[in-house]
């Protein structure tokens, strides 16, 4: 079985909370890395990884991921799966929703990572977001706020969709 890492910062609310319930959906076989004290080998020694972030302000990332992305400067993750997950609040935040996904996928993507756990932008309305690309997201979008009832259904769907990603060669 391939060994999975799932970082986020627990002093983000709601992404701590769903990274709790993808790992108990998720069963053995995972390991929390916490984002705020995490080093590259933290990243190397996973077979895939699962990140978890939310959007601030603007569509900026938070800032225990500013901090550590510098780390992977450099680093080929070739070969190397990611799934990520995000909240956001498509009322609030219209013109950058979720952007937090499309960022760190943009950034894992270009040092090789492959991006796994696309979902459907159906059911949501936004302006514009870069965690969509070509007509879907470049991983599971919650928002807590605007569609609190499908929160359940989407991170169990979509955790068995990630974990058949993984799975594959």
């Amino acid at each position: 079985m391939k060994k999975i890492g799932i970082l986020y910062s627990k002093s983000t609310a709601y992404t701590a909370e769903l990274g709790l319930h993808i790992a108990q959906l998720w069963g053995e076989g995972i390991e929390y890395v916490d984002i705020d004290t995490a080093r590259l080998e933290d990243v190397l020694r996973y077979d895939g990884l699962i990140l978890g972030t939310p959007t601030y302000f603007n569509g900026e990332l938070p800032s225990a991921w500013d901090e550590f992305l510098p780390e992977l400067e450099g680093e080929d993750l070739s070969g190397k799966k990611v799934a990520i997950y995000g909240t956001g609040d498509e009322v609030a935040s219209p013109v950058s929703f979720a952007d937090g996904v499309g960022l760190l996928a943009e950034y894992f993507t270009e040092l090789g990572a492959t991006i796994i756990g696309r979902t459907s932008t159906a059911g949501y309305t936004y302006e514009q977001s870069i965690a969509e690309s070509e007509g879907s997201f470049l991983g599971l979008i919650i928002d807590w706020v605007n569609h609190p009832d499908l929160t359940d259904k989407r991170l169990k769907d979509w955790v068995k969709q990630i974990k058949k990603e993984f799975a594959a060669k």
